[in-house]
């Protein structure tokens, strides 16, 4: 049994989740509280999985609530459910809250979120995925530029000039910008060498989601490696984001799912990259292990680590509070049966854009999961479909 409080100085509201909750009361208990003081009598007498809070509150708003809730239970999962004129304050409270749902209240959303926390949690708390971040010597922090993009997004005043202005602050992050940007305009006469038209070439969204993969890849040194090629996963990360993207599209899924899929694809192997930087000879290791027994990697990492190079990504991005449905998506794309979202998701784009993507992962494709969610049926044209993406620029 999980348990969720819901603060909220609206009394029909409050109703309201309790009743949406009513389905599901074998695996949610539900505790409401009228404002944020009473809400944290109840937390210092008792941890809570998720907190689900209003904004704007007399006495103490949302973000302030939720900065105390992370300070006493950093584990508990934060969401933001407010006004859509309030999306600017809970873009700069990325620290404090993992998800922001907009009013008018969407009481589906809540509850494909609430079934992620539900797989995700005993997944990101084992000991032995815990025990391997303890191992490595650093661990990426929040890509500071990835939040000064989501606030400049969000602004009244956002320009693609502002934006450029962010990126161009980290060499890095620069530089992978422009190499994709000059990729996917392939055929121009002249390459793309400003920032500005970058931006521009690539839209805003995109730009957001490369900003968090390019800080892991701008820290890591060439080279280091015998088995091991960052240029190879960043190409592969890039066709499994597009497609991915693409997949959801061609089901006519909406705009932010769309993105969360291209978000996690590009995200969905960095875990390799973090292990061979803070770990390299044991990440060595693993490579040769999968190569010689004809293994998988993840196969190999759990012997050499007693965990995955997937479990430390996704246990990193759930410290940072990215959303629900891209940890998701990274934790499971190999074992998507693993979620209790069984539905058409982000995961379910990155799993077969991954395998689609991948001569090596082709076998690894579960029919049996598409199968249960019902899209086994499109698998034929989700195939036409990435071979036309692998003969265009990825954009």
């Amino acid at each position: 049994m999980k348990r969720i409080l819901f603060v909220e100085d609206n009394e029909v509201l409050l109703q309201l989740y309790s009743i949406m909750l009513s389905k599901t009361r074998d695996q949610w208990e539900a505790t409401v509280a009228p404002d944020g003081r009473t809400a944290l009598e109840l937390l210092r007498q008792s941890a809570f999985d998720v907190v689900a809070s209003d904004m704007q509150m007399p006495g103490m708003s949302g973000i302030e609530l939720l900065t105390e809730v992370r300070r006493l239970h950093p584990q508990t999962s934060r969401i933001i459910i407010s006004g859509s004129h309030d999306q600017a304050e809970a873009a700069d409270s990325l620290n404090s809250t993992h998800l922001f749902i907009p009013k008018p209240f969407d009481v589906q959303l809540l509850r494909d979120t609430l079934a992620r926390i539900t797989g995700l949690d005993a997944y990101l708390k084992d000991d032995k995925l815990r025990g391997l971040a303890g191992k490595m010597r650093t661990l990426p922090s929040f890509p500071v530029v990835y939040l000064e993009i989501i606030q400049e997004i969000e602004s009244p005043t956002s320009s693609v000039q502002n934006i450029a202005k962010i990126i161009a602050k980290d060499p890095g992050i620069t530089a992978k910008i422009l190499q994709v940007a000059n990729s996917a305009a392939f055929g121009l006469t002249q390459p793309i060498c400003d920032p500005v038209d970058a931006v521009q070439q690539l839209g805003m969204t995109t730009v957001r989601s490369l900003a968090l993969s390019a800080q892991v890849f701008s820290r890591f040194k060439p080279g280091q490696l015998q088995h091991f090629s960052a240029d190879a996963l960043w190409s592969h990360l890039m066709e499994c984001a597009d497609l991915a993207r693409k997949l959801m599209r061609y089901e006519r899924a909406g705009a932010a799912e769309c993105e969360d899929a291209f978000t996690a694809g590009m995200l969905h192997d960095i875990g390799q990259l973090m292990l061979a930087d803070s770990l390299p000879e044991e990440f060595e290791k693993a490579l040769v292990l999968a190569a010689e027994e004809k293994i998988s990697l993840a196969v190999a990492e759990q012997q050499i680590f007693g965990a995955t190079h997937t479990g430390l990504a996704a246990y990193l991005f759930g410290l940072w509070g990215l959303p629900a449905s891209i940890v998701e998506a990274v934790a499971f794309h190999h074992e998507p049966e693993k979620s209790d979202l069984k539905k058409m998701s982000a995961l379910t784009a990155v799993h077969v854009a991954n395998a689609l993507t991948d001569e090596s992962e082709a076998a690894n494709l579960n029919l049996d999961y598409l199968h249960q969610i019902g899209v086994a049926d499109r698998l034929d044209d989700w195939r036409n479909l990435a071979a036309e993406s692998q003969m265009e620029p990825v954009a």
